[in-house]
C-alpha cells in the first residue's frame, strides 16, 4: 500500500508542475487536459535547462516558482477554502495576509523537493471533465515512478477564474492537501488567533509537513 508520505510528496510534484504554463496557454478555452500536459513538460524542461543554477542558487529558483507557477494557483479562493468559518471573523487585511503567507510557506515547502524530484516521475493524463456550468473541471493523472515503486492517482480540481483554469486543490489517492492544511489551520486559529497563525506561517513555524507522515502538520 502506498504510504500517505510518498503519495504527497508524490503529489506535490504534480501540484508545482501542472502550474507552469503562460497565461495563455492557461486559458478556459484550452481543454484542462491540455493544460496539464503542457505545463509538466514545461516545468521538466526549465528544470533540466537550469538545474545547476538552481542547486546553486535556490533564491533563484525561489523567485522562478514564485513568479512563473504560483500565480496560476487560485491563492485567493484556496485561502477562503483554508479559513473556512474563520473567514468571517478575518477582516478583508488578514484574508489578504493569510494569501501572501500561505504562498510564501507553499513555495518554501515544496520548490525544494520539486528541484529533487523533478526527473523522477512521468505524468499520464487522463480526459478532463468539465462541470455543466463550465466554471469548474476536474482533471485525472497518474504519476508514474520511474524508481518502479506503484504509481500514484491525482486529481487536479480546477475552476475557471477570468478565462483562466486555475488548479485550487489537488488530491492524491483521495487525500486533499488543501481539506488537510485547512484541519491544521482550524486547530491553529482555535488554539490562538487569526493574528497569530498569519505571523507564525510567516516566519515558518508552520509549514504543510510531507517528510514525516505525509500529512500537514505543524513545525516544531
Amino acid at each position: 500500500m502506498i504510504s500517505l508520505l510518498k503519495t504527497l510528496r508524490g503529489a506535490c510534484l504534480g501540484v508545482i508542475a501542472a502550474l507552469a504554463l503562460s497565461a495563455t496557454a492557461m486559458a478556459a478555452a484550452t481543454p484542462p487536459e491540455q493544460v496539464i500536459k503542457d505545463a509538466t513538460t514545461t516545468i521538466q524542461t526549465d528544470i533540466t535547462r537550469n538545474v545547476a543554477k538552481y542547486q546553486a542558487d535556490k533564491s533563484s529558483f525561489y523567485k522562478m516558482v514564485d513568479t512563473e507557477i504560483v500565480p496560476h494557483f487560485d491563492t485567493t479562493y484556496i485561502a477562503k477554502v483554508i479559513l473556512g468559518t474563520h473567514l468571517k471573523e478575518a477582516s478583508p487585511e488578514q484574508v489578504t495576509q493569510f494569501e501572501a503567507a500561505f504562498k510564501d510557506m507553499l513555495v518554501h515547502s515544496y520548490a525544494d523537493k520539486l528541484l529533487q524530484y523533478y526527473d523522477s516521475v512521468s505524468v499520464d493524463v487522463k480526459p478532463g471533465r468539465i462541470a455543466s456550468d463550465g466554471k469548474r473541471a476536474t482533471v485525472d493523472t497518474t504519476l508514474i515512478r520511474k524508481d518502479g515503486q506503484p504509481p500514484i492517482a491525482v486529481q487536479f480540481s480546477m475552476r475557471d477564474d477570468n478565462g483562466e483554469w486555475k488548479i485550487w486543490d489537488i488530491k492524491a489517492e483521495n487525500i486533499s492537501l488543501v481539506l488537510n492544511f485547512r484541519t491544521q489551520i482550524d486547530g491553529e486559529i482555535k488554539k490562538s488567533s487569526i493574528a497569530s497563525v498569519i505571523q507564525r506561517l510567516d516566519s515558518g513555524q508552520i509549514q504543510a509537513d510531507v517528510d514525516h507522515d505525509g500529512t500537514a502538520s505543524k513545525k516544531q
